[in-house]
């Protein structure tokens, strides 16, 4: 009796602590700052994503690059760049 107790406790603890986990990563490091070009970077989860305007600046050799003037371009490059999963992924438009 007490093995079966214990043993519909531990998911009940696991999907609590599993939420908890996710609520912090998801209210930590959210925040905005402008850069030294005018734009504005704005960090979200923690650093997983960030997402920056009016910056032209080269991507790391490390990342994996796409250019989205060419997938879809407007004519006129505005110089936004996302970048996912702490710099792994850079998606930018210049």
């Amino acid at each position: 009796m007490k093995t079966k107790l214990l043993l519909s406790a531990l998911p009940a603890k696991a999907l609590a602590t599993a939420g908890a986990l996710s609520l912090l990563l998801l209210a930590s490091g959210c925040a905005t700052r402008t850069t030294a070009s005018g734009g504005r970077q704005t960090t979200l989860l923690g650093g997983a994503m960030t997402v920056e305007t009016n910056s032209f600046e080269p991507t790391t050799p490390i990342t994996v690059d796409t250019d989205t003037s060419k997938l879809a371009s407007t004519g006129n490059p505005t110089g936004k760049k996302t970048t996912l999963f702490w710099g792994l992924i850079t998606l930018h438009d210049y």
